[in-house]
């Protein structure tokens, strides 16, 4: 499996504009990350995520952070939530 997620996160570092990527349980443990990604703030993306799936019942919501530099997308799904962090084009 550990082959697999560093092909993926690999597969999202090479997109246009992508600066980081991180993948996590759902326990919050940080399973893989890449890029301008800070791995401990993964319990944190994961509990917001479970805070915005009780709000969006029965989709799974697209979280969308943003700053004056960059965007941090968040998606949860099958038990691991992705987050990519992109340059912001302001």
């Amino acid at each position: 499996m550990e082959k697999n997620l560093h092909k993926v996160l690999d597969d999202v570092m090479s997109k246009p504009g992508v600066t980081g990527v991180l993948c996590a349980d759902e326990n919050g443990l940080c399973l893989g990350s890449k890029g301008s990604v800070d791995s401990s703030i993964s319990g944190s993306l994961v509990n917001l995520m479970q805070f915005a799936t009780k709000l969006e019942t029965p989709k799974i919501p697209i979280l969308r952070l943003e700053s004056d530099s960059k965007d941090i997308l968040v998606r949860s799904d099958g038990g691991f939530t992705l987050a990519i962090v992109r340059n912001n084009k302001k």
